[in-house]
């Protein structure tokens, strides 16, 4: 007789990271809800992944599916995850980040409380992979229920790491977009969105690690480009269900146009530029009027006045979430 499914499968995209990869999984290893299998899913690894994750899987009670493919990118390695997972669950952790251990744990009776829920998410801690210490701990409002018209203005939840999703509604919305080379987690919360309400855990529950290596981050004109792919993807979307979507949509990617020639390349006076006109569109984002002032603010100070804002008003639609 076949092994019973389990209930929840965790999803492991890799590539490169046979250093980290380890701690990742341990962390899996440590959660307090135990009916788990693991996927690993190598996106064609170049260093000792495949061998790291061999030795380890042979010291864990869980079971562990290694698979390689050819590099394809994060993407069709989250896919293949999919495909191949037994839970009607499927929760995802990047081979960089870590879990908390009642991660899964907290967001299985979330589900199980409220059924209707198709996923649950839960707050990020941004810490230095080498240290460990905390860089930045979650201080803003932490959305649910029928998300889609936030969704479809801005990523109002959280990364991949921080999801536990129903299976077969993943299957449902398609699957992740190929052709996004970045923020395909904000493109799959959208597709998840038009299909059920989004939960959360409201705590940080796993930890997003700041490392030399690749992120997204390390390429903002790719990402700005993915922003503006997704803008285009759901206009109609967006005209069909509120007026103000579409202004608040087309703030939003000035503001981040902006935080990218501000941030990355050092260029202030395009930067305000890009935040006037997200104003113009759409005076009522707090994220947009906050990057106007802080484009004439040291470093140090603006830093410590988005921690003192959030400390009071982090939780409401005042809170300052990318700047």
């Amino acid at each position: 007789m076949a092994d019973a499914p389990p209930e929840v499968s965790v999803v492991v995209p890799t590539y490169n990271r046979g250093h980290l990869i380890c701690e990742a999984l341990d962390s899996v290893q440590a959660q307090t809800f135990r009916d788990l299998e693991i996927i690993v899913i190598d996106d064609g690894s170049e260093d000792d992944t495949a061998a790291r994750v061999s030795a380890w899987a042979k010291t864990v009670p869980l079971p562990v599916v290694y698979e390689k493919q050819p590099n394809a990118g994060g993407n069709a390695a989250r896919n293949r995850g999919i495909e191949r997972a037994r839970g009607r669950f499927v929760a995802f952790l990047d081979s960089d980040d870590l879990w908390h251990p009642q991660k899964i744990e907290k967001q299985m009776a979330r589900l199980a409380a409220r059924p209707e829920f198709g996923a649950v998410y839960c707050g990020l801690r941004e810490t230095d992979a080498e240290s460990g210490r905390v860089i930045a701990e979650p201080r803003h409002a932490f959305p649910e229920g029928d998300l889609l018209n936030a969704l479809l203005v801005s990523d109002v939840t959280a990364p991949t790491s921080a999801y536990t999703v129903r299976r077969r509604l993943l299957i449902e919305a398609g699957k992740f977009d190929l052709a996004l080379a970045a923020r395909q987690d904000w493109d799959m919360w959208i597709r998840l969105a038009r299909l059920a309400p989004i939960g959360c855990v409201p705590e940080a529950l796993a930890d997003l690690r700041q490392h030399p290596g690749p992120r997204t981050v390390s390429d903002p004109a790719r990402e700005l480009r993915a922003h503006k792919r997704i803008l285009d993807k759901y206009a109609a979307l967006r005209r069909r269900r509120a007026w103000w979507l579409p202004l608040a949509a087309r703030a939003g990617f000035h503001r981040r146009t902006g935080r990218v020639q501000f941030h990355y390349l050092g260029r202030r006076g395009a930067a305000i530029r890009q935040y006037l006109i997200a104003i113009a569109l759409w005076p009522f984002a707090a994220d947009s009027w906050a990057a106007l002032l802080g484009a004439f603010l040291p470093a140090g100070i603006r830093g410590r006045l988005r921690r003192r804002w959030n400390s009071v008003f982090g939780r409401t639609f005042l809170a300052i979430r990318n700047h």
